[in-house]
């Protein structure tokens, strides 16, 4: 394993696809997993020898060293996680790739994905930090994920798709599949043609597309954290959700629920479980907020505008609830001369 590989850090969504279709049902999903000994939140974290040993658990079950091709190719991307949702949510396909590249290295860190336009053709190319052989099912996955991607896109056109990856054949792929060649190559590459591109995502939601990849624009991937640490609570969750919604469009417990793929009922009752309510989440962050709104030099004005406030008077009396100022005094008290 290369030294970088040290601090590679994967979130556990990897894992979800391939074991749902492992799965006749969700409840034999939530088995297998158990079976597997896998974590069942998408957003956990794993470290690389777990990650490594999970991917061989379940290409065993499979009993199929193929397994991850078509796994990666004929899962649903939702099961990633936020990352997959933020994916097939994105206006186009362009977007759908800018999020997958940009959003890398929450769910691998360590990972690289270099996208090249030329030719006529998109270009990419996956880039992985573990040693040669030691990765091949990660890379087969992702190039496999890569391919879905590009079947998400709307459009009558041919994709003409290319691909490169370890044991790499066209007989991976069934007869009729936009898949056209596929090379054995150590590196794992995708091609198709250009003018996908500007085609729309079958799932388009531009407002949740936006929200979740500012979400994961603001996440950091950290190496060295406790367990305690790894499985996120669903207050921490919503609040980033809420936090990223600012300024982007009205927000609510439905687009929450929506996002997380869980019923708003549950929601509420996980929140509750937890001291809180989706109600005091977003009072929190508004109040945190428009602080920092105010003090970094924003009107009153901009600051509702951001926060959703339908009015400049009920954002000026929300703040001083919070506060016992009003937004223009807390200024003038806080600001630097």
């Amino acid at each position: 394993m290369s030294a970088s590989a040290d601090k590679f850090m994967i979130r556990a969504g990897a894992f979800h696809g391939p074991t749902l279709l492992l799965s006749e049902s969700t409840r034999a999903f939530q088995k297998t997993l158990q079976i597997l000994e896998l974590p069942t939140d998408a957003e956990e974290i794993v470290d690389v020898s777990t990650y490594l040993k999970g991917m061989r658990k379940i290409s065993r079950l499979a009993g199929d060293e193929d397994f991850f091709v078509w796994a990666g190719f004929r899962q649903k991307l939702e099961d990633l996680g936020f990352v997959g949702r933020a994916i097939v949510s994105a206006d186009s396909l362009w977007d759908a790739f800018q999020i997958t590249q940009s959003a890398l290295s929450y769910i691998q860190s360590e990972s690289e994905l270099v996208i090249r336009v030329y030719g006529g053709r998109c270009h990419i190319w996956y880039f992985e930090p573990f040693n040669v052989g030691e990765g091949a099912h990660d890379v087969q996955y992702t190039i496999g994920l890569l391919a879905n991607i590009v079947c998400r896109a709307n459009n009558q056109l041919d994709p003409a798709i290319t691909l490169s990856y370890p044991n790499g054949s066209l007989t991976h792929f069934p007869a009729g599949s936009p898949i056209i060649e596929v090379r054995n190559s150590k590196q794992g590459y995708i091609s198709f043609d250009e003018r996908l591109l500007k085609t729309g995502m079958v799932g388009a939601d531009v407002l949740r597309a936006e929200v979740l990849s500012r979400y994961l624009d603001a996440k950091v991937m950290l190496s060295g954290q406790n367990q305690a640490e790894l499985k996120p609570l669903a207050k921490d969750i919503v609040a980033g959700l809420v936090r990223a919604s600012f300024g982007v469009a009205p927000w609510s417990l439905f687009n929450t629920a929506n996002a997380l793929q869980v019923h708003e009922r549950t929601l509420q009752l996980r929140l509750k479980s937890e001291g809180t309510s989706y109600r005091e989440i977003v009072q929190t962050e508004r109040h945190l907020m428009s602080k920092r709104l105010l003090l970094a030099g924003k009107s009153i004005d901009e600051t509702a505008e951001t926060l959703g406030f339908d009015h400049r008077q009920s954002f000026s009396e929300a703040f001083s609830g919070w506060e016992g100022l009003s937004p223009s005094n807390f200024v003038r008290v806080h600001s630097p001369h």
